[in-house]
């Protein structure tokens, strides 16, 4: 009887230690990255396809309640356009809740590539303009015709107090001895959207980016600084309207933006999520450095 007594205690003690778990981090453009949208998602009637999507991503963590932090080490720069990528994973992770942070910043030089689609002429340019992403394709609309764009776009900020887009709450569960997953969902249509601060009744919109193109049919980020955001024109420098008539007006909410760079490049600011929709804090990179 004692020596059982023994051996029970013993085996009971271990069923206390919770067994440790993994957490697999990935990025994903979903498929609008991958794809692009159709012209029926789009309120005037443009539809959009990307060749590139680049974005550089770093400093993929998680925190305790207690303030301990576990990361993945190192700056990635991915083209979601190819696929989800995934990062790696965090391994030995005690069970719980963690808190998920993440850093979307221009790439430097010890920035790897893992997903072996980008060039290093797009890695040189990304670091050399301080862009955060990198974005190439084509839009099309009749009688419009085709037009492509090359732009990019400086958004270095930290992501941080991110909520999960699978059930709403904070960070992500470590399970015992099982993974979770933490995706880094990049909404990509937000670029397109002509309201700030909302995702309640945008709609999608390309025709003011098109009437920045050049002779060439090329729109790049630097022409759309010359869309003023309160008095948007069309390619022959009247007032940009819709097919009814009516004066397109985007809602800058309450962000101090002037033009449709300014506008768009926000735009981009709030679209990393955590696991599809979940929401994240974000905190400009240079005050908390």
């Amino acid at each position: 009887m004692i020596r059982f007594g023994v051996v029970l205690t013993c085996f009971c003690a271990a069923c206390g230690q919770a067994t440790p778990g993994d957490v697999v981090v990935t990025v994903s453009g979903e498929i609008g990255a991958q794809r692009g949208y159709p012209s029926s998602l789009f309120h005037d009637g443009w539809s959009v396809q990307f060749d590139r999507y680049l974005v550089s991503v770093r400093n993929v963590e998680l925190v305790a309640a207690d303030g301990e932090r576990r990361a993945i080490a190192g700056d990635v720069l991915v083209d979601l356009q190819k696929g989800d990528v995934e990062l790696g994973a965090l391994e030995g992770i005690p069970a719980g809740r963690w808190g998920v942070s993440f850093v979307t910043a221009a790439p430097t030089t010890s920035t790897q590539t893992p997903d072996g689609h980008v060039a290093t002429a797009d890695v040189e340019r990304m670091q050399a303009s301080g862009f955060t992403y990198w974005l190439e394709g084509v839009a099309v609309r009749q009688p419009e015709g085709v037009f492509t764009f090359a732009m990019g776009f400086a958004s270095d900020v930290v992501m941080s107090e991110c909520t999960n887009g699978v059930d709403g709450t904070l960070g992500v569960v470590v399970p015992e001895g099982s993974a979770a997953q933490a995706e880094i969902t990049i909404h990509v249509e937000h670029m397109f959207y002509d309201k700030l601060g909302t995702h309640r009744g945008v709609k999608l919109r390309f025709a003011a980016l098109a009437a920045v193109a050049d002779e060439a049919g090329v729109i790049r980020a630097e022409a759309l600084g010359s869309q003023p955001i309160l008095d948007l024109k069309d390619r022959s420098g009247q007032p940009l309207r819709d097919s009814n008539g009516t004066p397109v007006v985007y809602d800058p909410g309450a962000y101090d933006v002037t033009n449709l760079r300014e506008f768009v490049t926000q735009s981009i600011v709030d679209q990393a999520h955590l696991n599809g929709g979940g929401l994240c804090s974000t905190s400009r990179l240079a005050t908390l450095d």
